[in-house]
């Protein structure tokens, strides 16, 4: 019976599905016909296959996906999404190809079966892939056209995961002889460090060839299954979590909730596909489980018991291994909370969201999140890998290792042993993790600084050695030429704080460590006054206090996020490339969804936000893990469109080719403090709500569904402009564009105005420091329509006979405001030069003072921004001496 009226449910979607592709077909080729655009190119060019149609009820109308087709065979990248209402096309996006190529060329090859695995097996990928079955089976593949050099080269596309690290990539080999066209990183890793909070390259395409991994059914009592059927209704279940809005345990206290889910979004609760019950954390949009071994398989998913109770202790100032179960219970209630809120807002089977079973709704099944707590992969990391729609996305989420690691223990003197201070290990040599501990007396050396070759003999010993002089590497290798076992670096008085010793040999065989300056100094007066110290160099994992991501609520729904956009962004499918567009927004949206669910109650725009604070031990208040924190406060926040320029990274692929890439965390960042302007500006409108579900008419929920709406509606590989021209087509879509102007000047205020453009969008040039001409080549402005120049009713009161003179100005400017104003309190002048960085601010009582200096200031345009308790004025200024 279960089977018959699944089979039912399916066949009516079907014939559904083809129905309507079938009436959209004509539309839109009618469209495309008439189009200007399209009036000139070549009648090949206008072909196109329906590759998915997405009923969006906020946008009252179908969203369809159409394929650029050459030969009835795919143009890689080349898409449209087109908005249909009624029979009449409101908003067509797309990538065409619109030159015919030189040559078009390839053929299919009867060695394919061999061309595919060599090639994986030159991308240092696994030759071959598991299937549902969890056996080993050929690479699949997918026959397009790729784009090169004027040409259309036919190609093999697949998909591969690369071998020790596990990272999921899309490769396209030409057909005729195998040579490598194209590579993309599925796995998008969102490690955190100095260098512009970058990761390797933005990507998230793949053709429907990645097979999900079997788990194991061994694994945790043959996974908790109960029963087998098809009766829609949801087990009950209760979670000790943090649930929405907490961002992390600093921000707010876990709480045990019953039944959390949405039925509409999940119609069998949160432990069941349809088919299967389960009372661990399974279920048919997530099952989440540890992988300390790295294996990228199930090792530990806790169990609720028949009553499906997640009910754990947790003590976050004690090491992970005490709360395991409460770890991996938050990290399953996060990804389907974030299934759950945002299937509401669009993100449904026919969208191409992640669940096992799309219960006949449409869209491919059998692809729920594989979310891996404590990966056993690295350290201070998250990423999430989102192959097509049906295949499987993997989320993996890493320990952050504390601040004040320690590395050296000592043993002896008694009195030695309970000193506690930082330590840091080297990027060279062999890593103490996963390492027998070294142990040995400490030895100082001759010269001090071990930059030239040490008179003692170390053999056996640990070598103590001040830094400075020399590279980290030169003194480390000296000592081992000597016979020690082991190296410590303590820094000089005028070091810089200590952080990963950085440096290339391969040649040096023993473990180093750099400690701070105090403890070097005692070291080496306690030696040199005769103490014998006995220490081991060791990596204390059982001991340490980590901060586990998973628990970072924030930074899950980023690393939801980036599958969300994805899946969302054109035909989900290799339309969030760095190579095909440097202008790479995937990590401003996985931060804008993760702003957006942890909103507090109470919150407003003058609460600046920071990004992973938890996992950065940073206080509630600190600035995170970006560049500056989210707030549409120039004085806190003053990036625009015009710093993209510059954004820039080095990178070696996995085959050690060198390349010059665009640094997509600082250009997501910059995406993210719009869209965030862009909340306030609705919620200065229609009122706050933290809750986004809550009312749907409130100003906070009104821009996330338009966001989401607005990823629908882009084009494959947007830039800067494409996406805000999306969110403005997604609005005149839903109102009739009545936040149009609201809409401009929000992004306007940040350079992305009216004339702004983003240049060449090439994203990866050949070799390190590469100029890399098309990365920086964009043009901010911050000219709104004319249509939007007129003053709100609103802006017109609070600006009404405010004024600054002279203009041009030479050494200062009055401030003239009307008679009877309140201009008690601060207010505040920040001044801005032309490419939106702050330059000047001033907190001034106006009832006291009315000039401001510009003496310090070249002669040039500049904006001021006049802001206080009945003030919010700006006004272009030329500075002329």
């Amino acid at each position: 019976m279960r089977l018959s009226v699944k089979f039912l449910l399916l066949c009516s979607v079907f014939s559904f599905g083809v129905w309507s592709a079938q009436k959209h077909e004509q539309v839109i080729r009618d469209y495309v016909n008439s189009e200007k655009t399209f009036q000139r190119i070549n009648p090949e060019l206008k072909a196109f296959a329906i590759v998915n149609v997405d009923p969006s009820k906020s946008l009252n109308g179908d969203i369809v996906g159409i394929q650029q087709i050459i030969n009835n065979i795919p143009v890689f990248g080349s898409s449209a999404n087109v908005l249909i209402r009624e029979g009449k096309v409101l908003s067509f996006s797309d990538t065409f190809m619109k030159t015919y190529p030189s040559v078009v060329k390839g053929k299919q090859n009867v060695g394919k079966e061999k061309l595919i695995p060599e090639a994986a097996q030159r991308l240092n990928a696994f030759p071959t892939q598991k299937n549902s079955e969890g056996k080993q089976v050929s690479l699949k593949s997918n026959l397009v056209y790729f784009a090169k050099g004027g040409e259309l080269i036919l190609g093999y596309q697949f998909n591969i995961e690369e071998r020790e690290t596990g990272n999921m990539w899309n490769a396209i080999i030409s057909t005729d002889d195998g040579s490598v066209l194209y590579t993309e990183k599925l796995t998008l890793s969102c490690s955190f460090h100095d260098h512009a909070y970058d990761h390797d390259s933005e990507a998230s395409h793949s053709m429907p060839d990645i097979q999900p991994v079997l788990f194991p059914s061994n694994i945790n009592s043959a996974d908790s299954k109960q029963n087998k059927n098809f009766v829609l209704v949801p087990d009950n279940a209760s979670y000790n979590v943090l649930p929405f809005p907490v961002e992390a345990p600093t921000f707010g206290s876990r709480a045990l909730i019953n039944n959390p889910w949405d039925i509409t979004a999940s119609p069998e609760g949160w432990h069941s596909d349809g088919t299967n019950h389960y009372t661990n954390t399974r279920g048919n949009n997530v099952y989440a489980y540890t992988d300390e071994n790295g294996t990228n398989a199930p090792q530990f998913s806790p169990d609720g018991g028949a009553a499906r109770a997640f009910d754990f202790p947790m003590d976050i100032n004690l090491p992970p291994q005490n709360y395991t179960s409460a770890s991996v219970t938050n990290l399953f209630y996060l990804n389907n909370k974030i299934h759950d809120v945002f299937y509401k807002l669009g993100f449904t089977e026919t969208a191409r969201n992640f669940q096992a079973s799309n219960f006949g709704k449409g869209g491919n099944e059998n692809d729920a999140v594989r979310a891996e707590a404590r990966d056993g992969g690295g350290y201070n990391n998250a990423n999430f890998g989102t192959p097509s729609d049906g295949n499987a996305p993997r989320m993996q989420m890493y320990l952050w290792e504390p601040k004040d690691m320690q590395n050296l223990f000592y043993n002896s003197p008694a009195n030695y042993v309970n000193r506690v201070f930082k330590s840091a290990t080297a990027g060279f040599g062999p890593r103490l993790e996963g390492n027998p501990p070294v142990t040995g007396n400490l030895a100082l050396t001759t010269p001090i600084d071990g930059c030239a070759a040490i008179s003692q003999d170390l053999t056996g010993k640990i070598a103590v050695i001040q830094r400075g002089g020399c590279n980290f590497t030169a003194k480390v290798k000296n000592a081992q030429l000597k016979g020690a076992i082991g190296a410590v670096i303590y820094n000089a008085p005028n070091s810089a704080a200590i952080g990963t010793m950085g440096g290339t040999d391969n040649t040096i065989t023993i473990p180093s460590v750099l400690i701070e300056n105090q403890e070097g100094a005692f070291l080496t007066g306690e030696i040199n006054n005769g103490a014998t110290v006995n220490a081991t160099l060791k990596y204390d994992k059982l001991n340490y206090v980590y901060k586990d991501g998973s628990l970072d609520n924030g930074i899950v729904i980023h690393e939801y996020g980036h599958g969300i956009s994805n899946r969302l962004t054109g035909t989900g499918n290799g339309c969030l490339s760095t190579f095909a567009s440097n202008e790479q927004m995937g990590e401003g949206w996985s931060d804008f969804f993760a702003l957006m669910l942890t909103n507090r109650p109470g919150d407003n725009a003058a609460v600046a936000r920071g990004m992973g604070t938890f996992a950065a031990e940073q206080p509630v208040t600190g600035s995170g893990i970006r560049p500056a924190k989210y707030s549409p406060d120039f004085s806190i926040n003053n990036y625009t469109y015009g710093r993209t320029n510059g954004m820039q990274i080095n990178e070696t692929s996995s085959t050690g080719v060198q390349y010059t890439t665009v640094s997509v965390h600082s250009i997501g960042f910059i995406w993210a403090t719009m869209l965030w302007d862009l909340h306030w500006k609705y919620v200065e409108k229609y009122g706050y709500n933290s809750n986004v579900l809550a009312d749907p008419n409130s100003g906070s929920a009104r821009v996330l569904q338009l966001v989401v709406d607005a990823l629908k509606l882009q084009p494959c590989n947007p830039s800067f402009i494409a996406g805000r021209d999306a969110i403005i087509a997604a609005d005149q879509a839903k109102t009739g564009g009545q936040d149009k102007c609201m809409i401009w000047k929000a992004f306007a205020k940040r350079g992305l105005g009216v004339n702004a453009a983003p240049g060449g969008l090439l994203g990866e040039w050949s070799g390190h420091n590469n100029p890399a001409p098309e990365i920086n080549d964009q043009v901010e402005d911050f000219t709104v329509p004319a249509e939007c120049n007129t003053l709100s009713v609103d802006e017109v009161t609070a600006s009404k006979g405010i004024s600054i003179y002279p203009n041009p100005v030479k050494t200062e400017f009055t401030i003239k405001t009307p008679s009877g104003m309140d201009v008690s309190g601060i207010t505040t002048v920040s001044i801005y030069d032309f490419t939106g960085k702050l330059v000047s601010s001033e907190k001034i009582n106006l009832n006291k003072q009315n000039t401001v200096s510009v003496n310090k200031l070249l002669n040039g345009v500049y904006m001021v921004k006049i802001n206080g308790t009945a003030i919010d004025y700006s006004q272009k200024i030329i500075v002329s001496k």
